[in-house]
């Protein structure tokens, strides 16, 4: 296998409230995609601090994905992106400055997209996508509101490009050689959720069903409160667990838990709100829980909440099981 880094010439323009895409056309194995947004703003004398955060609110979706088959990776709201990217990259995502009241300046934000298990490694084929027999594989956005990241910001310009990192084939290396001994690929299928949280729960009776049909490596959270800010204290606790009682995982503490989580993945700070849910501590298998012929409801998401009217953002990072092409030949 060979690697291969590409930068997309054609770009996704802003345009307010409405989907771009960037097409694709590349073969191989795609193991990141690194995101580049510039955007023009401009702030009223008004204009007021918002957190740092603010800027993603640009995006209402993003995706990679293609005809006749399911998204690969989708996130449902900007600040996910930058997040999840945040989490596993030990804080190698940029957040972008907006400008000072009655300025205009250049916003710009940073993150990969990244579906492997091994983090640092741009061409990590634990987790993949193979382009073969797909057509029409594009990234697509669809950007807010020109005012979207706050009171008194505006957006007049902008654009988001990628780089494509990959694995390609040697010449005449089939599929079946280059991943031997595996049967299959494990594809990514990045599955969002969002709930509202619509009255106090207490002892962990906000409960979710994990989706099935995949196998679930992590669970990415971001807790929101009312007014749409990160929160560490709208879920005060987390756990995880089956239909038969039992409970693996059980954080009677959110702050604890955001505070393992910089440990466990060496950030460089403690982020409100936000942390990462492991499924290999579940049950001690690497690729996390086996929902593929699960039912609804085998396990489940439990939290114990404070205040109303917020929001848990959720990003299950699954994956399909592919079978390996013996006839795809570099």
């Amino acid at each position: 296998m060979i690697p291969r880094t590409t930068s997309i010439t054609e770009t996704a323009a802003w345009v307010a409230s409405r989907t771009r895409s960037i097409d694709v056309l590349l073969t191989g194995y795609v193991t990141q995609i690194d995101v580049i947004i510039d955007l023009t703003v401009s702030a009223a004398s008004s204009a007021a601090s918002l957190a740092i955060d603010a800027p993603y609110n640009c995006m209402t979706s993003l995706k990679f994905t293609a005809s006749n088959w399911k998204d690969w990776m989708t996130y449902i709201d900007g600040r996910q992106a930058y997040w999840d990217c945040y989490l596993k990259s030990q804080g190698n995502a940029v957040e972008g400055t907006l400008p000072t009241a009655g300025e205009s300046d250049t916003v710009t934000m940073q993150f990969s997209m990244h579906p492997g298990s091994n983090f640092g490694n741009r061409y990590d084929l634990t987790r993949c996508i193979p382009l073969r027999g797909r057509s029409n594989v594009q990234m697509k956005v669809t950007w807010g509101a020109s005012t979207s990241i706050g009171t008194g910001y505006t957006i007049t310009d902008g654009e988001l490009s990628i780089v494509v990192h990959r694995m390609v084939l040697g010449e005449g290396q089939s599929e079946k050689a280059a991943f031997a001994p595996l049967d299959n690929l494990m594809v990514p299928r990045y599955i969002p959720v969002s709930y509202n949280i619509d009255g106090t729960y207490a002892n962990y009776t906000f409960s979710k069903n994990v989706p099935t049909g995949a196998y679930m490596r992590d669970l990415m959270l971001m807790i929101c409160d009312s007014d749409g800010d990160r929160s560490n204290s709208d879920v005060t606790k987390l756990a995880v667990s089956d239909n038969k009682g039992n409970t693996p995982i059980e954080w009677d503490s959110w702050t604890n838990f955001v505070r393992a989580v910089r440990q466990q993945l060496y950030l460089p700070s403690t982020p409100t709100g936000v942390g990462m849910l492991f499924f290999k501590d579940v049950k001690g298998d690497p690729y996390g829980l086996n929902m593929v012929g699960a039912n609804l409801g085998d396990w489940s998401i439990d939290m114990t909440t404070e205040a109303e009217d917020g929001d848990v953002y959720g990003i299950y990072e699954g994956a399909d099981a592919v079978p390996i092409d013996p006839t795809e030949v570099g």
